[in-house]
């Protein structure tokens, strides 16, 4: 319908049929128009994947990844990585995970769920979990807390299955000894190396190879897809600068949000942490047993505290932890704590590596903050909730306009509006304000003449118009002679490499001397000594250290090496046992990780079983 709007703007039967639209919306109101329903993206073994709930996993995950690419992440790299795919494949594993800890009655409590969110640094601060801070943060990422903590459930219950389904699985120590004596053993190897750079001196131009060359990849030399827009901007600043907010407003608006501002009951707490040593778990209870007895009110466990507590960050300041609520401390600490009175000792407490005293320094009961303490988070809230009404209120008005007028430049002449207007732009480079990848979606996704829906930025409404749009194209050789050229040089001389690499390899084979063969040839050659564990981390280029990894004898590799940057020919000159001497020291971590290893092995083979086994129908297309 929309499309049909759109596109047919300066029709008279579309002009016609918009009027009748908007009497039905002055009399009948838009609710309906807007409202949501559950639209089933897919289903599971029956059970379905909302369209919601893809775009709120997608849009925490593209915020991971905006936090670790940050400009370099664009809609290109999106779709070499299969991100759409990728986060549907996630919600396909959750409901398959959920069925499956369904049939095991495995489930994660609430407390567990506010426990693990509160361990999690980001949302800290002072080494403590902050609820402000919890909110702000998810604020900036543009996540509601309900779509985060269904994400942190979905992986606690993850680790719980696979802690059920493999606890019982460990590394034999036959297989940590086999693995410490391969991994240590010290290989000896050398290399030469043939540097593509060299072998593109050696490569003659043809015409006619080249021409095929083009013809064979014609589709590698397109043209960008562009296109120009034109666009107005409805700013929130603009609207949040007239807008006053009556103290009636702001009373209806807290009573509304009344539930927001209840404080749970918060407790001041100290702490005292006794680490136990390996072994020594008695002797660290008694050493906190004692400093119990000590304890007579709050200056004795303060004192205590910074001259006894293991916990480095608290011992300082006297154990305090500040106010904590109910579900930030670990289970047990948390049932014990909030049982007890004010001016209380609570402990010792078995936890991990060692024993916590706490003491309840003050409590402060449950309440709700008045409004005089919200006030002005409330007005600011309110103002920019008024103004982003008013932004989508001023663009559907435009947009009804621009429907009727058969175009936005028409509309904004009428209207005596200044619009803004773009030189051609391509996905690889975006013009601004359409570098936002949801944004930028929809403008490729609109024909030529097309007008887009009010659109929300993030710091205002725009609305706009494809004027001209430019369909990528094959380029003709002699507009990509020179892409052409090069990409057919680097070929011609990757292979000049290898071919010149394989037959002195055919060489070298020959003779029992290698270092001499590449001397008397002016080869250089460089060498290195390294356990097998260390070869991806030496500094090699990797497919030198894949060439020798699995090698268990010296000699000549009899394949080159070939990388981004060259060929190499590569050989082992030796290899020496492993040094058992720090075995003792290292067994315990290794048959750890030989023991997790086999456990995600076998997990892994559980859940492509499951998955192998799950019927799943696509209802429509990834959004």
């Amino acid at each position: 319908m929309l499309d049909f709007l759109r596109k047919g703007a300066q029709s008279t039967a579309v002009k016609l049929l918009f009027a009748v639209i908007i009497i039905v919306f002055v009399f009948w109101g838009v609710g309906t128009f807007r409202a949501q329903r559950v639209d089933v993206l897919a289903k599971v073994n029956g059970e379905a994947i909302t369209v919601n709930e893809y775009r709120a996993l997608y849009q925490f995950r593209y915020q991971q990844l905006r936090q670790m690419f940050g400009d370099k992440l664009n809609e290109e790299f999106l779709k070499a990585i299969h991100f759409r795919e990728q986060v549907l494949e996630e919600l396909i594993k959750r409901r398959l995970f959920e069925e499956a800890a369904r049939r095991l009655k495995l489930t994660v409590t609430e407390d567990e769920l506010r426990f693990a969110i509160s361990q999690l640094p980001a949302f800290q601060e002072g080494g403590h979990f902050s609820f402000r801070r919890y909110r702000a943060v998810l604020r900036d990422m543009g996540l509601l807390p309900k779509d985060f903590e269904e994400s942190v459930r979905a992986d606690l219950l993850s680790a719980r299955l696979k802690h059920f389904l493999t606890a019982t699985i460990f590394a034999p120590e036959t297989e940590v000894r086999e693995r410490y004596s391969y991994e240590n053993e010290r290989l000896k190897l050398a290399y030469v190396e043939r540097p593509y750079t060299a072998c593109e001196k050696k490569v003659k131009i043809d015409p006619e190879e080249l021409n095929a060359y083009y013809e064979k990849h014609r589709e590698r030399y397109r043209s960008d897809e562009r296109v120009k827009v034109v666009y107005y901007f409805f700013p929130y600043e603009r609207y949040q600068k007239r807008i006053s907010i009556t103290e009636e407003e702001l009373q209806s608006y807290y009573e509304a949000q009344k539930d927001r501002f209840f404080e749970p009951e918060k407790r001041k707490v100290r702490m005292i942490f006794i680490k136990a040593k390996p072994g020594k778990k008695r002797e660290a209870l008694s050493r906190a047993e004692a400093l119990k007895e000590k304890i007579k009110g709050l200056k004795d466990f303060v004192k205590l505290a910074r001259k006894f507590s293991d916990d480095k960050t608290t011992a300082p300041l006297g154990g305090d932890l500040g106010y904590v609520k109910a579900g930030e401390l670990f289970p047990t600490a948390d049932t014990l704590v909030f049982a007890a009175k004010e001016g209380e000792v609570v402990g010792p407490i078995e936890h991990e590596n060692g024993y916590y005293l706490f003491f309840i320094e003050k409590i402060r009961p449950a309440g709700t903050k008045p409004l005089a303490e919200v006030k002005e988070t409330l007005k600011e809230e309110l103002i920019k909730k008024r103004a982003r009404e008013e932004a989508f209120s001023a663009a559907d008005t435009l947009y009804e306009k621009a429907v009727l007028a058969g175009g936005l430049r028409e509309a904004a002449q009428k209207e005596k509006l200044k619009l803004s207007e773009t030189g051609f732009f391509s996905r690889q480079k975006p013009a601004k304000p359409f570098t936002r990848p949801g944004i930028l979606e929809t403008v490729f996704s609109l024909e030529e003449g097309e007008l887009s829906s009010p659109i929300d930025t993030g710091k205002g409404v725009i609305l706009f118009q494809v004027e001209k749009k430019e369909p990528s194209r094959i380029l003709s050789l002699e507009e990509a002679k020179d892409r052409v050229k090069a990409d057919w040089v680097k070929e011609k001389a990757r292979e000049l490499c290898r071919q010149e690499a394989e037959a002195l390899i055919k060489e070298v084979q020959k003779v029992k001397d290698p270092k001499s063969f590449f001397e008397k040839r002016g080869l250089q050659i460089f060498r290195k000594e390294s356990r097998r564990k260390e070869l991806l981390t030496s500094h090699l280029p990797e497919v030198i250290a894949r060439a020798v990894a699995g090698r268990a004898a010296p000699g000549i590799v009899p394949e080159p090496a070939c990388g981004s940057q060259a060929c190499y020919i590569v050989w082992l000159e030796g290899l020496k046992p492993a040094d058992f001497s720090d075995w003792e020291k290292e067994k315990e971590i290794l048959s750890h990780i030989l023991t997790q290893e086999k456990r995600e092995a076998y997990f892994q083979a559980w859940y492509r079983n499951l998955r192998e086994k799950a019927e799943i129908k696509l209802y429509k297309e990834l959004p």
